[in-house]
């Protein structure tokens, strides 16, 4: 025998539409933006672990006062190291920003063209794509210092400067008055040569198996290298703010936004559960009723749930595809704001699926029964008697 109250449901949706109307929308853009952050951010993250092994990205660099000489390469790669030049000139430009200029890089810390072409010639550089965003230049854009002048050809990210600090030892980095550029090696040559920094790259021929192992390994290579040239600075990469800071940052993120889900989902549970008590007194003649023709209490708690359950749930379906289509690229076009990133491609990410729709929809469940089987655990005469137990009745006197 069917349940006499299922009749109600699409009565009760009728006439309560606005409050679930409220709580669906609320309940879709909230799942629909963490879903798309967590895409966006598990997609952005794989794209960029996946950039140490793609762009050959450095395990470290160190700069010296004076160019290393060849047999002084010899000693250091002997320390099991590769090594790479990656000399760079900062200029100050006419726009108030410094700008660091490298030759293009083919074998280590290799570059990523984002829009554009490469330089082909002297008076032609590739900028990194953030620092264009922030100083409203593009493409076909001209950069100066003095009489000096560059054509944009392309906007890049650098694999080694996801985040642009141009000091290690800064507290944050400054995407707005520092940026980095590839230009020809006839470009470089054609730069003050007197600012000419060494720097230099280095990859590890035994790569350390962990992070305790990687500190071991530099520090024992920073004092063998410190032997065979006169060192000016020495960071290895897991002290690279350039290059961590960004992933730090984003596997950070999740844990809070996943938070502000769930504490979203638990709100809209107990305004349901207040919604379902309210229902339930005004319902305490016929759930009497039916309670006292053999319907049981689970049969009750079932019926109750449905709607905030089914509504849960067409939120989490509709903001999990609002996610993966607007809010992806929302979420996406934040980090690219923030951070120098790579292309990245979007992956189908199965915990942000478990994350907003599966748990969310259970929370609901477990927090409704949870009110239901308290408030329907009266007895049948009770119910038709309307016979609630108050907070704050008061005691007759005797």
């Amino acid at each position: 025998m069917k349940n006499p109250l299922r009749k109600r449901i699409p009565r009760e949706l009728k006439e309560e539409f606005g409050k679930y109307l409220v709580v669906f929308l609320m309940m879709m853009l909230t799942i629909g933006f963490v879903s798309g952050f967590l895409v966006a951010d598990g997609s952005m993250l794989k794209a960029y672990n996946d950039s140490f092994d793609k762009y050959n990205i450095e395990n470290g660099n160190f700069r010296t006062a004076e160019k290393v000489y060849r047999s002084q390469w010899k000693d250091i790669e002997a320390f099991g190291v590769k090594l790479y030049e990656n000399f760079y000139i900062e200029e100050e430009l006419d726009n108030g920003s410094t700008m660091r200029f490298f030759r293009n890089r083919e074998q280590v810390n290799k570059v990523c063209l984002m829009e554009g072409e490469m330089p082909e010639g002297e008076d032609e550089i590739a900028i990194d794509r953030m620092y264009a965003d922030n100083n409203s230049l593009k493409a076909g854009d001209i950069i100066t210092r003095g009489k000096k002048s560059w054509r944009i050809t392309g906007l890049v990210a650098l694999s080694d400067y996801s985040a642009l600090f141009q000091d290690n030892n800064d507290s944050m980095f400054d995407s707005v008055k520092f940026g980095v550029g590839i230009v020809t090696p006839e470009g470089f040559e054609a730069l003050n040569q007197d600012k000419l920094q060494y720097n230099y790259s280095w990859i590890y021929n035994k790569q350390p198996k962990d992070e305790k192992q990687e500190k071991e390994v530099s520090e024992d290579l920073m004092e063998d290298i410190g032997k065979a040239v006169t060192l000016e600075a020495f960071v290895p990469r897991y002290l690279n703010q350039a290059i961590i800071f960004t992933g730090d940052d984003m596997g950070g993120d999740k844990a809070m936004v996943i938070m502000l889900l769930y504490i979203v989902i638990v709100i809209m549970a107990f305004v349901f559960g207040i919604t379902i008590s309210n229902t339930i007194r005004k319902e305490a003649g016929v759930i009497g009723t039916l309670r006292a023709s053999g319907y049981t209490r689970q049969e009750l708690i079932r019926h109750y749930m449905t709607l905030p359950v089914l509504v849960t749930l067409a939120g989490a379906v509709v903001g999990n595809i609002l996610g993966y289509t607007v809010f992806k690229d929302v979420c996406a076009a934040m980090y690219y704001g923030s951070y120098s990133l790579p292309t990245y491609v979007t992956i189908w990410n199965a915990e942000a699926f478990l994350l907003t729709t599966v748990v969310p929809v259970v929370i609901m469940v477990l927090i409704n029964y949870a009110v239901l089987r308290y408030r329907l655990q009266l007895s049948p005469l009770k119910f038709l008697r309307r016979d609630f137990p108050e907070k704050n009745r008061s005691v007759p006197y005797i």
